[in-house]
């Protein structure tokens, strides 16, 4: 691997069925994403150590372009809740990779007994906690053992996380039996990726380190039995059709994006969200007009109820 990448591991089995065949799809800058032959997962190879994972996303995983991007994101995100539980009323909800708390405050109104989040980023945390004055955990592992909810939601973060099958276990004790779980990440076999190959935006292989497709997101939800499929919903963003319309008019020369581990690393803090203003003022209405109920999209929502 490449010197800039000092401290990353490589994992020579498939984290969901334990499978040596793995076959290596892509190198970006250093880091292999690989495909179980025998299940078909795809995930990053080379991982940062546990603890490292955690220092990441403690100590540094906030700033502006996240910020922007939760603002952008959490008015589709109530307007997706809303389809999946139209009727939050003396609903507890529980709101997995928090962040700043965007989501959460806008449903203050909403008519629910409980709502809280947890966020593991500490800077953003305190932005919930002391500006939004949200009730903001730092872990899972704050909540007490019986501590459970009417709703519980994941989105953009199951991507995250290295071994997912195991997380939606310890996130279904916390879900009350009949309660809703609802997970939203994005789709690595839609087809803004058949045709961006490398340069689609969202391979970000030291953060994003699992990639799934419909089937395999469905398997790992499904695989404890815990969880049965109440509903699908995607959709696919605006700015990644136009990335395509432009990669195809010029031959592949403009509007995919090329990782670079070093670049991600030491600007992603400070960095703007690119048209951030439009996105805010669209988002919420595109979703209204392009969204699915299957999962071809390049951002898939799976709606799963917990058995009683």
């Amino acid at each position: 691997m490449d010197m800039t990448l000092a401290g990353f591991r490589a994992r020579t089995r498939c984290p969901l069925c334990q499978s040596e065949r793995l076959n290596d799809r892509m190198v970006l800058d250093g880091i292999r994403v690989s495909c179980c032959a025998a299940c078909g997962f795809m995930f990053s190879r080379d991982t940062l150590a546990p603890a490292a994972i955690d220092k990441f996303y403690i100590d540094g995983y906030a700033g502006r372009r996240q910020m922007d991007g939760q603002r952008v994101n959490a008015d589709v995100n109530v307007e997706l809740l809303r389809g999946f539980c139209p009727d939050l009323s003396e609903k507890s909800l529980l709101d997995i990779g928090s962040g700043y708390g965007f989501f959460l405050d806008k449903l203050r109104n909403s008519g629910a007994r409980r709502i809280a989040g947890v966020e593991i980023s500490q800077i953003e945390r305190n932005y919930s906690v002391e500006t939004l004055r949200l009730d903001t955990l730092a872990g899972l592992d704050d909540l007490s053992g019986d501590d459970q909810f009417d709703i519980i939601t994941l989105f953009e973060v199951i991507e995250h996380i290295p071994a997912p099958d195991e997380f939606i276990e310890t996130v279904c004790k916390h879900l009350k039996p009949g309660g809703s779980l609802v997970v939203g990440t994005d789709n690595f076999t839609c087809d803004a990726v058949k045709v961006l190959g490398e340069g689609f935006p969202k391979w970000i292989p030291h953060e994003h380190v699992s990639f799934f497709g419909p089937d395999t997101l469905q398997g790992v939800l499904l695989k404890s039995g815990q969880l049965t499929l109440a509903g699908t919903q995607s959709f696919t963003p605006w700015e990644l059709i136009l990335r395509k319309l432009l990669y195809r008019a010029s031959g592949g020369r403009r509007g995919g994006k090329s990782y670079s581990y070093a670049a991600e690393t030491s600007s992603g803090d400070g960095r703007a969200y690119r048209l951030f203003a439009l996105r805010l003022a669209i988002n919420r209405l595109w979703f209204k007009l392009m969204r699915q109920s299957n999962l071809h999209g390049e951002m898939m929502y799976i709606h799963l109820v917990k058995q009683a």
